[in-house]
């Protein structure tokens, strides 16, 4: 991971992660906060895109008599589509800035996650096969050895062994006496949501976990449904966007159950909630765009 990624984007997401986190007391709770505050945050860019998507599928009629017309002639046909934008105001990206937002957020948060002492405690150190740093002095104490295999998973459990050296909020003065550092920025971690270990990635075995991806992959669907049921309804929408649409809403949630196995359960969780409030959002949207843009409006 890069240091600019890291400094821009899995910091700050850390720094806010651990305010909610220390807010209410729950890791999961905070994971379904968060990700109801990032869709608060993104709604002016979430509204103008979803303005320009019920804006080109306006035009897909429009589009379509273009290439008919100009089908041996590709520079006039491309030279007609964009006197059509420039006429319409419209951008053929306006709509791509949104779906792609959540990416990098849900990079930074993976790197939160997977790594709460170094982006949510800020504490330093964590290399692997050196001495040096908070984390790895705490993982000597608690007999943790950090190796480049479990380099980026091993935070989780350095900072549950911690947890028996906090009684009443306080540290133990074996653990506090390592570092002021240490003692200034350690906090007791609790990753359970309803019994559910979010530090612990599912498998395929029987467990409560197995749902996670299960219901990752169950609300990435309903979100790609809702989103292609919401476009369908503009009278613009051609098969080739439909089409488009209905491969998305098949590929994602297979995608959706794949990674939930691959990374911890806080990431399945993170993306249950995303795609839950992405189903709500994309609702209230539309109608909120079509009300006060009739001419969007299915006719």
């Amino acid at each position: 991971m890069g240091d600019i990624f890291g400094f821009l984007i899995v910091r700050p997401l850390g720094i806010l992660l651990n305010i909610i986190y220390n807010a209410v007391g729950s890791y999961g709770l905070a994971v379904i906060l968060f990700a109801l505050l990032v869709k608060i945050i993104i709604l002016p860019i979430a509204y103008h895109g979803k303005k320009g998507m019920l804006r080109m599928s306006k035009l897909q009629g429009q589009m379509q008599q273009i290439q008919k017309k100009y089908a041996n002639n590709k520079v006039k046909m491309n030279e007609e589509i964009s006197k059509l934008y420039e006429k319409e105001g419209v951008s053929p990206m306006s709509g791509c800035l949104p779906s792609f937002l959540p990416l990098p957020i849900m990079m930074g948060l993976y790197y939160a996650v997977v790594k709460p002492m170094s982006f949510m405690m800020g504490l330093s150190g964590g290399a692997p096969n050196t001495p040096n740093g908070d984390i790895n002095l705490l993982a000597q104490k608690v007999g943790i050895e950090i190796t480049q295999q479990n380099s980026y998973t091993v935070q989780t459990e350095i900072a549950q062994a911690c947890n028996k050296f906090f009684h009443n909020g306080k540290l133990d003065a074996d653990i506090a006496a390592l570092s002021d550092n240490i003692k200034n920025l350690l906090q007791p971690m609790n990753f359970d949501l309803f019994g559910l270990d979010l530090s612990v990635k599912p498998t395929l075995t029987f467990s409560i976990l197995l749902l996670i991806p299960i219901l990752s992959g169950l609300s990435a669907f309903l979100s790609s449904w809702i989103l292609q049921k919401m476009q369908n309804n503009n009278n613009g929408a051609n098969a080739q966007m439909q089409g488009s649409m209905k491969t998305i809403m098949y590929i994602m949630p297979l995608m959706s159950v794949y990674f939930a196995f691959q990374f911890p359960a806080a990431i399945g969780i993170y993306w249950i909630a995303n795609n839950i409030f992405t189903c709500i959002q994309e609702i209230i949207l539309t109608k909120i765009i079509r009300h006060k843009y009739p001419d969007m409006a299915k006719k």
